[in-house]
C-alpha cells in the first residue's frame, strides 16, 4: 500500500485521540503519551503496519525543528507570571538536587551492575532529552562505538516510560492534598510589590482575534531568541522560555496567543509526534535486547531522584509529592511536562463542581512547577553533563 501524507497525519491524530480518551477516563490517571508509544511501538516496528517515516511521512515532524518549538516555547513562557516564577526557586533546587542523586546512584550501583561506560553513558539523557542525545550519539558514532550511540538513543527513547507514571501518580496525589487543603479556594498570596513591567497595551477589537497578529507578534519574538542563540551559544530551548516570559511580562505576547491564534492543538500533536517517533521502528526484539541494561540504569537513576528530591522536599516545606514529581521531569522534560500537569489538574477538577477560578489555581499550583524543573533539567543541566562525560567516554 502506497501511504498519502494525509493517511499519515490522520493515523497519528487517531492514535493520539485514542491517548486522549483514555487519559480523559481515566483522570489522567493513565497518560495519554504512554497509550501513544504503545500503540506506536505495537502498530509500527512489531507489526509493521505502520511505514518506518509515518512522521516525516505526515509532515509534522518538520514542523518543529523549522518554527513550531520556537513559537510554541514562546508562548508558554508567555504564560509564566514573573510573579510566580520568582517564587519557583524551590523547584530549581528540587530539580537539582534529584539529577545530583541520579548522578551518584549511576556512578555507584549503576556502575557496579552495568559496568562504567553505560553507567556514565546513561546519565546526560536520563538527565535530559533530545539536544543532549543528538551530542552523545554523534559523539559515540564518530568514535566507532555504534552500540553506545543505540544505547544512549534507547535510553532517551525508553526513559519516558519510567518517569511519567512516576511524575502523574505524584502530581495527582499533590493536587488532591492540595485541594484537600482547600488551596483551590484560596488566592496565593505574594511578599513584596508585584512585579508589572506592561509597556505594549493589550489588542482591541478585531486585532484581538486576529490569527496573523498573534503569530506575528510570537514569530518576531521567537526571531530574537534564535538570533541571541546564534550569538551566545545558549541552548535555543533556554532563550526561546525566557524569551517568551520577559514577551509577556511587557505584553508584546498576550497569554494564550498560540491558542487564540488557533495554532496550538497542531502544534502540540506534531510536538508529541516528534517525541513518540522513534517508537515507529522500534521492535519488540529490538526492546528486549537493551531492556536489561536501560531499564536497569533508568530505575536506579530515577531511584536517586526519588530518594534525594523528596528530601530536598522535605527540607523545603513541599510536598513530598511534588518534589518527586518535579525531580523526575528530568525524565521526559517539555512537552510532557506541561501534558501531564494539565491532565492531571483537569482529571481532579473536571465534573467534580469546580469553578474555572478553582480549577486554575490548581493547574497553577502545578504547572509552573514542572515547567520550570523540565527547563532546568533538561535544558540546561543535561547539556552541561554531556559536554563533560564525552570527552570521558570517547
Amino acid at each position: 500500500m502506497t501511504w498519502l501524507p494525509i493517511m499519515a497525519f490522520t493515523v497519528i491524530a487517531v492514535i493520539y485521540a485514542i491517548g486522549d480518551y483514555v487519559a480523559a477516563k481515566t483522570k489522567g490517571v493513565i497518560s495519554s503519551i504512554l497509550v501513544a508509544i504503545a500503540l506506536l511501538l505495537l502498530l509500527g516496528g512489531t507489526l509493521q503496519l505502520l511505514p518506518a517515516d509515518l512522521m516525516e511521512l505526515s509532515g509534522l515532524s518538520g514542523m518543529i525543528p523549522t518554527f513550531g518549538m520556537g513559537l510554541i516555547l514562546v508562548n508558554v513562557g508567555s504564560l509564566m507570571n514573573l510573579n510566580d516564577l520568582r517564587r519557583e526557586w524551590k523547584t530549581v533546587a528540587v530539580s537539582l538536587a534529584g539529577i545530583a542523586g541520579m548522578i551518584v546512584l549511576d556512578m555507584t550501583v549503576g556502575m557496579a551492575v552495568f559496568g562504567f561506560e553505560r553507567a556514565v553513558a546513561a546519565i546526560p539523557p536520563t538527565a535530559g532529552g533530545t539536544a543532549v542525545t543528538m551530542l552523545m550519539t554523534e559523539a559515540a558514532q564518530e568514535a566507532g562505538r555504534p552500540d553506545l550511540a543505540s544505547f544512549v538513543a534507547a535510553v532517551n527513547a525508553i526513559q519516558v516510560l519510567i518517569g511519567l507514571p512516576i511524575a502523574s501518580f505524584c502530581l495527582r496525589k499533590a493536587a488532591t492534598r492540595f485541594i484537600a487543603d482547600g488551596g483551590h479556594q484560596r488566592d496565593v498570596k505574594t511578599s513584596g510589590r508585584e512585579i508589572n513591567l506592561r509597556v505594549v497595551p493589550q489588542l482591541k477589537g478585531p486585532l484581538a482575534t486576529s490569527s496573523t497578529m498573534h503569530f506575528a507578534r510570537i514569530g518576531v519574538v521567537a526571531v530574537l531568541a534564535q538570533l541571541c542563540t546564534n550569538v551566545t551559544g545558549i541552548s535555543t530551548g533556554v532563550t526561546f522560555l525566557v524569551f517568551g516570559i520577559v514577551a509577556g511580562a511587557l505584553g508584546i505576547v498576550e497569554k494564550g496567543s498560540l491558542k487564540t491564534a488557533g495554532g496550538e492543538g497542531l502544534l502540540m500533536l506534531a510536538t508529541y509526534a516528534s517525541v513518540a517517533g522513534s517508537f515507529v521502528t522500534m521492535k519488540f526484539s529490538d526492546f528486549g535486547e537493551l531492556l536489561i541494561p536501560v531499564i536497569g540504569l533508568l530505575l536506579i537513576g530515577a531511584a536517586g531522584v526519588v530518594v534525594v528530591a523528596s528530601i530536598a522536599g522535605k527540607l523545603l516545606k513541599w510536598s513530598p509529592y511534588l518534589a518527586v514529581a518535579a525531580g523526575v521531569a528530568c525524565l521526559f522534560g517539555y512537552p510532557v511536562t506541561y501534558a501531564v500537569a494539565m491532565e492531571v489538574a483537569q482529571g481532579v477538577t473536571k465534573g467534580a463542581g469546580f469553578t474555572e477560578k478553582e480549577e486554575q489555581r490548581v493547574i497553577d499550583y502545578l504547572l509552573p512547577k514542572m515547567l520550570v524543573a523540565g527547563v532546568v533539567s533538561v535544558s540546561l543541566t543535561s547539556v552541561i553533563l554531556g559536554g563533560l562525560l564525552i570527552p570521558v567516554l570517547f
